[in-house]
C-alpha cells in the first residue's frame, strides 16, 4: 500500500513539475508522455524493473501522444461551443470573427483555411464530402505538432509510425474513392492512353502510386523531427548553464510553430490534390 502510494505522488509531481531540471550533470529536458507511462506501468505492475518499464513506455509514447492530441481536439470543439454552433441560427454578429486574436479566432483561421483550400483543389461540387476527414486530420496534425513546441512534449508526429499511419489511411480513402467513382476506369488509367506504351506507363504509374503514403509520412516526420533535434542541439550546448530552469532559444521556438502549422495544411493539401486525381481518373481515362 505505502509503495503505490509512492507511485502515486510521483506520477501527480511529473504531471504537475516543470518540463526540465537542473542539478549536479547539467539541465535536463523531460518527455512527459515518457515519464507519465513509466509510472503508470510502475503503478500497475510494481513487479516490472524500472528499464523494462521505461522501454514499454518509450513504445507507448507515440500512441498516448496522439491520443492525447484527438482528446485535446475533442475537448477544444467541446468547450469553445464549436461542436453545438449552428450557423443558421446566429445573428449577424455572432457570425462575425471575434475583435481580439485568442483560441476562437484561431479556429476559425484554421477552418478557413481549410474550407478555402478544399474548395479550390477538389471542387465546389465535391469538397464538402472529405472535408471531415481531411479537416479532422488537419486539425489532430497541426494540435500534435504544436504541442511539439512546449518543451517536454514530444509530438506523435516525430514518430514515423504515426506520420505512415495516418498516410496509409489516407491511401485508403482516396483509392476506395477512386475505385468507386470510376470502377475499373481508376485501374486502367494507370496504364495511359498509349496501348503499345500500356505496360511501361502501368508499372511507372503503380509505383508512383504507392511512394504517395511514403512521401507524406517523411515529409511531416522529417520536418517535425528534424526541427526538434535542432532544438535538442542548442538546449544541449546550455547543459553547462546550472540554473533552475532551461534557456530556451525563442527563434527556434517561432520557427518550430510555423514549421508546425505548415506541415499540417502540406498534408492535408496535398491529400485532397489525390482525392481529387482518383475522382477524375474516368475523365482522363
Amino acid at each position: 500500500m505505502k509503495r503505490k502510494i509512492i507511485h502515486i505522488l510521483t506520477l501527480l509531481s511529473i504531471v504537475v513539475a516543470p518540463a526540465a531540471y537542473a542539478d549536479s550533470s547539467g539541465v535536463h529536458v523531460v518527455n512527459w508522455y515518457h515519464e507519465i507511462l513509466g509510472n503508470f506501468f510502475v503503478f500497475f505492475n510494481p513487479d516490472i524493473t524500472q528499464a523494462a518499464a521505461s522501454l514499454k513506455a518509450e513504445q507507448w509514447s507515440p500512441v498516448f501522444a496522439s491520443a492525447s492530441a484527438v482528446l485535446l481536439l475533442a475537448a477544444i470543439a467541446i468547450f469553445s461551443g464549436f461542436s453545438k454552433m449552428k450557423p443558421e441560427q446566429m445573428s449577424d454578429e455572432e457570425i462575425l470573427p471575434p475583435k481580439k486574436f485568442g483560441l476562437v479566432a484561431f479556429i476559425e483561421l484554421c477552418w478557413s483555411v481549410v474550407s478555402s483550400t478544399l474548395e479550390s483543389t477538389i471542387g465546389e461540387k465535391n469538397w464538402m464530402r472529405f472535408v471531415g476527414v481531411l479537416g479532422g486530420t488537419f486539425f489532430v496534425l497541426i494540435i500534435s505538432n504544436l504541442s511539439g513546441v512546449l518543451p517536454g512534449f514530444s509530438p506523435a508526429t516525430s514518430n514515423m509510425s504515426f506520420t505512415f499511419a495516418a498516410a496509409m489511411a489516407i491511401f485508403v480513402y482516396f483509392n476506395y474513392y477512386g475505385l468507386k467513382e470510376s470502377g475499373f476506369d481508376y485501374i486502367k488509367h494507370l496504364a495511359g492512353p498509349v496501348l503499345w506504351m500500356a505496360p511501361l506507363m502501368f508499372l511507372i504509374e503503380f509505383i508512383s502510386l504507392l511512394s504517395r503514403p511514403i512521401s507524406l509520412s517523411l515529409r511531416i516526420f522529417g520536418n517535425v523531427s528534424g526541427d526538434h533535434f535542432v532544438f535538442a542541439i542548442f538546449s544541449g550546448l546550455m547543459k553547462d548553464l546550472y540554473i533552475p530552469f532551461i534557456p530556451i532559444p525563442a527563434i527556434f521556438l517561432g520557427f518550430g510553430t510555423f514549421v508546425a502549422c505548415l506541415q499540417a495544411f502540406i498534408f492535408m493539401t496535398l491529400s485532397a490534390v489525390y482525392i481529387k486525381l482518383a475522382l477524375e481518373s474516368k475523365e482522363q481515362h
